[in-house]
């Protein structure tokens, strides 16, 4: 018997009957080929074979139990550092790439927030300042309102008041001389205080009934120069009319109620009314 390769055929005389189990194709599925049995038959008995036999079929098994590792293709250490550094790179180029997009995600939604807050606030400052001029200006034009109405009230109301004071004043004036006739001597010390040197000899126009009071008065105080008393039944009492050669006074009780009354915007008021005049 040839043998083949390093291996001997082993004769079918010495393999015991059903010794092998046939192969079948049901073994393949699809288009890859599965791992048949690690065993294609049942292990012989190698007592019952032919020495020779024995050993061949002991060396067939252990080779089946134990096959050489066939040749494989290695990769050199570089091939190997390069293959490491790509897969590196690829793991940090996925890794970073996830972190840089939270990170622009996370910087989009601060800037968004941070424009949106601006804008927020500039339009509520906008919107705040037009209803603040809004408001202004209603109540600009409520405040106007109230003046105009204050206005018009007192311009209705200042005539009666004023009217009312007046003619109170004038009763007041009018009893104030009869009650205190000597109000005349006070009139003349106010005039004489109030003006400049007098030049020349001084001349009063007075009430016959004032006329012994004040050269009682001229009597017992000390007055500069010479006066001359001349009465006058037309001068109402508490006033009188004096002059020097630079003074001309009219000290009457009606020219002083007149420029009192003057002064507070009336003209139409005399002192000798009993009802002010409309």
């Amino acid at each position: 018997m040839k043998a083949w390769g390093n291996k001997k055929i082993i004769r079918s005389e010495d393999i015991p009957e059903q010794g092998f189990s046939p192969w079948s194709f049901d073994q393949f599925s699809g288009f890859s080929v599965q791992r048949p049995d690690r065993h294609l038959f049942e292990e012989p008995n190698l007592d019952e074979l032919h020495p020779e036999a024995a050993v061949e079929a002991e060396a067939t098994l252990a080779e089946v139990d134990n096959p050489s590792d066939s040749p494989v293709e290695t990769l050199s250490e570089e091939d190997e550092l390069a293959a490491l550094r790509a897969a590196a790179r690829a793991e940090g180029y996925q890794a970073g790439h996830a972190e840089g997009l939270e990170q622009g995600r996370a910087a989009g939604d601060a800037i968004g927030r941070e424009n949106g807050y601006q804008e927020g606030m500039e339009t509520g400052q906008t919107h705040g300042r037009s209803a603040a001029e809004s408001d202004v200006v209603q109540f600009q034009a409520l405040l106007s309102g109230v003046e105009i109405a204050v206005a018009s009230y007192e311009e209705k109301m200042a005539k009666p008041i004023l009217d009312i004071a007046l003619a109170v004043a004038r009763q007041v004036l009018r009893t104030a001389v009869q009650v205190e006739p000597d109000r005349i001597l006070l009139v003349i010390r106010e005039a004489l205080n109030s003006l400049p040197d007098l030049q020349g000899n001084l001349k009063l126009e007075l009430h016959p009934d004032d006329l012994a009071l004040v050269k009682a008065m001229q009597a017992t105080e000390a007055l500069s120069g010479q006066w001359r008393l001349e009465p006058n039944p037309e001068i109402e009492r508490g006033g009188c009319l004096m002059s020097s050669a630079n003074v001309d006074l009219d000290l009457t009780i009606t020219t002083r109620w007149q420029r009192i009354v003057e002064a507070l915007g009336r003209s139409d008021v005399s002192l000798a009314d009993n009802e002010p005049e409309s």
